[in-house]
């Protein structure tokens, strides 16, 4: 092991970053040691099991964690991530260990690094320099944020606007900050209380609901005029979940109702008490356990000063007109129906997987971590990577996709990082990459896990070293670049069968976000349909009156292997065969769709169907181009399903081929027409 002194990091001294190693192996942490103490890095000291290194971080707390996940004692270096999270310490950690159920552990406490033992000087170095920029850089954003939030909020509240503006703006804000599926705010004056409940329906689409709207839907009946809790509970902002939660929501009958009727598991209350008397309850309310952490608590008490001062004064300039605003607010509830549709760049539904998609996008799209975006092939994932996109510092600058999937193996690199004049045959001119191309922006890599090995290790550089060097030159290019990645792949598979870098796939999965199959989130399959429906009709020129009484349920019956770009299609069939006139009807009965269940074998079913594959292709009558070229898109697109079925493999027995009913030649030139690239696969012995 190298123990060279390596080169001072850019942004802070390491003698001013104090380490502290947890790890029961002497030798791995003597090395450690070694290895930091040569860089400059104080050591604080070696734990070899959690309580050894909770009381070294109660007598001198570390400015970073080296951490092993097996120690000494009951707990793993596991539980104590999870403490280091809450007090704001970070932590890399250090294992050979491979388990999947393990690894997703790890994941869950987001954790600054992961070094793969045995690991090198310069992946120690390395890791602790990203993760100490991380950091730093997170602090200073939060700060700038924070202030940020706090003259926004004043600036609402001030806005001589409704109070349900003033709220839903506050609520819109807060959001990003303390994410909540249900917000309900009361402001108690003398012996009346108002009420403003926003009910989170999308990335930035809530429901106003007034206590009438709440008890229609639950069918329950309590007093509108409902009085706040208790007033121990105004003693500053607090935490509630698990039993603590339930006593918190005995304590309020309207409290009790919204649990009920919108199935919520967590809250977070801010308690704000006038001088004039009047108070106000902010609770936020989450589905999710143990949602609201400490520093959601923390944030509220910075906000509790501020916030009181402001309200004091609107209250103090609005008391007159308080009453007949009111009454208007309450006329407003009464009119509004209850929304159903969220279109944030064409992100249509309202299931509860998909809010919670909103939920993650909203939270990571501010800062600049590498996202990977993970799901079937057709839910929507390059629609996900432009709302980070777009709701990020970077939405003024460029987003760049490329899809690895459909490039040549030998065009790759070229592609993503460029190329010099004459760096090979073909290259008459200097070209940039798309990661120059996205400089500033965003770059956005479709189908990851079709990436080649040796791309991989690049690509790894890039991503660690923020620069780039052209195909045949040999300058380094630096690159201020967001990654976000895409895949319909299990990447963990791919990693343990040896076709994706384990290093590689825990810098792009910092933040994962699992897209659910549209079978996964049926209750947004009307609103789908609605939408593609006006959609194409619009584009196609025709009137659209709506669908036949058959046509939702039958597409409530269909269990869409193709996910939401199966369903468009068919849709645009629909609108194509439809005269204007008449209600839609589906072109052609779905359990007929080439991708439907049935209950053969998978085996059989690719073979049976393979068999029509040559009648399918002419099926489309030729006076219908749209029509045609939407069967050739089903058609790539059903090839590509097969060669993911066989993990790229051809020829041979349970080859894509075969399954297709194809010779090899005739699969290998329809793929090198549709741009498909050929994926290559260790065959197994016997095929």
């Amino acid at each position: 092991m190298n123990m060279q002194s390596s080169t001072t990091l850019p942004f802070t001294s390491a003698s001013t970053c104090r380490i502290l190693i947890v790890e029961d192996e002497f030798i791995i942490a003597n090395d450690l040691q070694i290895i930091l103490k040569t860089a400059g890095y104080p050591v604080i000291g070696i734990a070899k099991s959690v309580a050894n290194a909770l009381t070294l971080i109660d007598q001198q707390r570390p400015d970073v964690v080296l951490l092993d996940i097996y120690l000494k004692g009951v707990e793993t270096g596991i539980d104590l991530a999870k403490q280091l999270k809450e007090i704001n310490i970070p932590f890399i950690y250090i294992s050979a260990n491979d388990n999947q159920r393990v690894l997703e552990a790890v994941k869950a406490t987001e954790p600054s690094g992961y070094i793969v033992k045995p690991f090198r000087e310069k992946d120690v170095l390395t890791a602790l320099e990203i993760s100490r920029y991380r950091h730093s850089h997170s602090v200073e954003m939060k700060l700038r944020e924070e202030k940020a939030l706090q003259l926004a909020l004043i600036d609402a509240l001030s806005e001589t606007v409704s109070w349900e503006k003033k709220m839903l703006t506050a609520a819109r804000l807060l959001q990003d900050h303390i994410p909540f599926d249900f917000l309900n705010i009361r402001h108690q004056h003398q012996a009346t209380t108002q009420q403003f409940n926003f009910y989170r329906v999308g990335f930035d689409e809530y429901q106003a609901l007034s206590v009438q709207d709440i008890q229609q839907m639950s069918s329950s009946r309590i007093n509108a005029q409902t009085i706040l809790p208790a007033a121990e509970l105004f003693n500053g902002p607090m935490r509630y979940s698990g039993e603590g939660f339930g006593v918190f929501c005995r304590q309020d009958s309207f409290m009790q109702l919204l649990v009920k009727g919108f199935r919520l598991e967590s809250a977070l209350a801010l308690p704000l008490s006038m001088g004039n008397g009047d108070r106000f309850l902010m609770t936020f309310l989450s589905r999710t356990s143990e949602h609201y952490q400490t520093n959601h608590q923390e944030l509220l008490e910075r906000l509790e000063q501020p916030l009181l001062l402001t309200l004091e004064r609107v209250l103090a300039y609005e008391e007159i007109a308080r009453l007949s605003e009111k009454l208007k607010q309450e006329n407003t509830y009464l009119q509004e129906e209850v929304k159903a549709l969220v279109n944030f760049d064409e992100i249509v539904g309202k299931s509860e997987s998909l809010v919670e998609v909103f939920n993650l996008v909203t939270q990571v799209a501010p800062t600049d971590t590498t996202v990977l975006i993970m799901g079937e092939s057709g839910t929507g994932k390059e629609l996900i990577a432009r709302a980070i996109h777009n709701r990020s510092s970077r939405k003024d600058k460029i987003l760049v996709k490329i899809n690895c999937a459909t490039l040549p193996a030998n065009l790759i690199e070229s592609e993503l990082f460029g190329h010099e004049k004459g760096a090979f045959t073909g290259a008459h001119e200097q070209r940039i990459g798309k990661f120059e191309l996205a400089n500033g922006g965003t770059i956005f890599l479709d189908e990851i896990g079709e990436l080649p090995l040796e791309l991989q290790a690049k690509l790894l550089r890039v991503l660690q070293e923020k620069e780039i060097e052209r195909v045949g030159g040999k300058a380094q290019i630096k690159t201020d670049v967001r990654v976000i990645a895409a895949t319909n792949r299990d990447l963990e598979i791919e990693v343990v069968e040896g076709r994706f870098r384990m290093d590689l796939y825990y810098r792009l999965a910092t933040f994962p976000v699992i897209l659910p199959p549209l079978r996964e989130r049926m209750v947004d399959i009307p609103l789908l349909a609605q939408f593609f429906a006006q959609k194409l009709a619009r584009k196609q020129g025709k009137p659209f009156v709506g669908f036949s009484e058959a046509v939702f349920q039958e597409l409530m019956n269909y269990t869409w292997p193709g996910n939401i770009r199966e369903l468009e299609n068919v849709i645009e069939q629909a609108i194509i065969l439809n005269n204007g006139q008449t209600p839609l009807v589906l072109g052609r009965p779905l359990g007929k769709s080439l991708f439907a269940l049935n209950p053969i074998s998978a085996h059989q079913q690719h073979k049976t169907m393979g068999k029509n594959y040559e009648q399918l292709k002419f099926s489309i009558p030729k006076d219908l181009p749209e029509m045609k070229q939407m069967q050739q898109e089903n058609e790539r697109e059903y090839i590509l399903a097969i060669l993911n079925q066989t993990n790229g493999r051809i020829r041979g027995a349970g080859g894509a081929a075969e399954l297709l009913n194809l010779k090899p030649t005739t699969l290998e030139y329809r793929m090198e027409k549709m741009g498909i690239r050929k994926v290559l696969t260790v065959q197994p012995p016997n095929s």
